[in-house]
């Protein structure tokens, strides 16, 4: 699977925008020692030219040879592929993410990594709030050590809160224990999140275009000199994200055309409260009530709508939702999303609304 990019990304979901598409701010967060920073390494590394921007709180924790490093300045560090590292505190946050969200950076997403100590939940509603139409939130990723959770969670019982709240569970260091402990430690965590998709990795490797969906980018020429990117830099010193043990393949989608126009209400119940396994769904559809064409994303139940400029109804109009997670019941899925077409005889006066307040506020939209 791959959920978007150059490599393989679904026709059905590019369309014509005004405005450019706002960027998904990914948190990934986890106790003392879980393997984020290996984890924000491999994404670093990933081999689909994905730019990304970085926010950590100490930006010397990144394992990246300095030799790597194209750039420095104002606590900014600019890796050879383009992607950004910023070395901020809370108070500066949001100031961050509207500087790497400025479109001559030309990021794919922006990677926020928590402390250890990190409330996930204040970061959560800190992303929500700001009101910057150029970002939506884009899930939190939070990482347990397989060998340690179970010890972790005893002696920390936030811990159990704040992997409940997470919108993909990544249990890092498989490597390190037997079968028996690994399926013991899905089930807790199971049972703290029944709804998350969970990734077993042993050196946090999973696939980055699960995350969030690199845009389309011309194929390179072969003849014309050019920076290689980080990730062909540390090609052949480890495995690939994306490829090494087929990353890919710990992710399933469902992507359906659904004929007709959908029932907002009904949709907004969807993305509100995604099916379980379900990490983000993505989609362009006609709506009944409206007269306007939008795109949504939601993740978590974090639901960002936007327009997408089309204003004429086809004559035959159909919607493309895509639903990315893991353990993902294909067959209730599809179900779910063929079942959200509108009745002919609809008569939801308000159902739209359900939609249509997920849109930017008016404050941050541009004049029509």
């Amino acid at each position: 699977m791959r959920a978007g990019g150059h490599r393989g990304r679904p026709r059905e979901l590019v369309s014509v925008r005004r405005h450019r598409e706002a960027i998904p701010v990914v948190i990934v967060a986890g106790f003392l020692g879980a393997g984020k920073t290996t984890l924000l390494n491999a994404l670093l590394a990933n081999p689909v030219g994905a730019r990304l921007g970085v926010i950590v709180n100490d930006f010397g924790a990144i394992n990246i040879d300095a030799l790597l490093v194209a750039g420095q300045s104002a606590g900014t560090i600019s890796f050879g592929n383009g992607c950004l590292c910023c070395s901020v505190d809370a108070d500066g946050l949001g100031q961050a993410l509207a500087g790497l969200a400025d479109p001559a950076a030309g990021l794919d997403a922006i990677v926020v990594e928590a402390s250890g100590i990190a409330e996930p939940r204040a970061l959560i509603k800190m992303i929500a709030g700001i009101a910057d139409r150029a970002i939506r939130y884009g899930g939190l990723v939070y990482v347990v050590d397989v060998a340690a959770v179970t010890a972790t969670v005893r002696r920390h019982p936030e811990i159990g809160g704040h992997i409940a709240i997470a919108d993909l569970v990544v249990v890092n260091k498989a490597d390190l224990v037997d079968g028996e402990t690994l399926a013991e430690v899905l089930a807790k965590v199971a049972e703290l999140n029944p709804t998350a998709p969970r990734v077993v990795t042993s050196d946090g490797r999973i696939d980055c275009t699960a995350l969030f969906d690199p845009a389309p980018r011309p194929d390179d020429d072969a003849d014309v000199p050019r920076q290689l990117t980080l990730d062909e830099l540390l090609r052949g010193e480890g495995p690939e994200c994306g490829h090494g043990g087929h990353l890919h393949e710990q992710f399933n989608s469902v992507s359906v055309q659904v004929p007709g126009v959908l029932d907002p209400r009904r949709l907004a119940q969807v993305l509100e409260r995604p099916p379980t396994g379900c990490y983000r769904i993505k989609g362009v559809v006609w709506l009944a009530g409206a007269d306007e064409q939008f795109g949504v994303h939601a993740v978590g139940g974090f639901v960002r709508t936007e327009r997408t400029g089309s204003r004429r109804l086809p004559a035959a109009p159909g919607s493309s939702l895509v639903v990315i997670g893991t353990g993902l019941d294909e067959a209730r899925v599809r179900a779910l999303l063929e079942g959200l077409v509108a009745a002919p005889d609809l008569d939801d006066e308000f159902g739209i609304l359900g939609i249509m307040r997920h849109l930017p506020a008016a404050s941050q939209l541009p004049n029509d």
